[in-house]
């Protein structure tokens, strides 16, 4: 098969009707199957520039081929992967938007003003110092089962006063209003 000018048409059809179905087993066995038959195509267009250098016995060039695209291929993804890490990391150093988070606070902190002292002092208790019921309890001086009967109706009268953004993820009020 070592001629130096280009293949008839017909001359490389019976050469990929020959060896394709080994070619596409290779490469089946080595890249997923939405991936094949792209890399068949670039090895079968490397054999159309290259024809005459092409062996005698052209599988095992045709391998090689293959493996040398398929290697490419994985790079390539490769490089995806980790500017897809890299932009997510970016995306977590940006952080949420501080100014909706202001707006949240702000309305948060008018509807726990809105509250009785007993209310408010629940709800802090275990929103931002971390207290269960059990804790709570202590804290008051109340039964467990007293402690949970005020937070719960405490957070029914947050909820009233406060109605978070639906698209914005309001971490104060859910600390707040969270059953434990």
């Amino acid at each position: 098969m070592s001629t130096s000018t280009p293949p008839s048409e017909g001359d490389f059809r019976r050469l990929y009707e020959r060896t394709s179905p080994r070619v596409y087993s290779y490469v089946r066995r080595h890249c997923h199957e939405a991936n094949c038959d792209d890399v068949l195509a670039e090895v079968y267009l490397v054999a159309w520039r290259r024809y005459g250098e092409l062996p005698a016995d052209p599988v095992p060039w045709l391998l090689g081929t293959a493996r040398k695209t398929l290697g490419h291929l994985w790079r390539s993804r490769d490089r995806q992967q980790r500017l897809i890490a890299e932009l997510h990391g970016v995306q977590q150093l940006a952080g949420p938007d501080c100014a909706v988070e202001a707006v949240e606070r702000t309305d948060l902190l008018t509807a726990l003003a809105a509250l009785d002292l007993d209310d408010r002092e629940v709800l802090l208790l275990v929103g931002w110092d971390g207290m269960d019921a059990a804790g709570v309890a202590a804290v008051l001086g109340v039964s467990p089962v007293a402690a949970r009967a005020r937070l719960s109706r405490a957070r029914r009268r947050l909820a009233r006063h406060y109605d978070p953004p639906q698209t914005a993820t309001n971490r104060s009020f859910s600390l707040l209003t969270e059953g434990n």
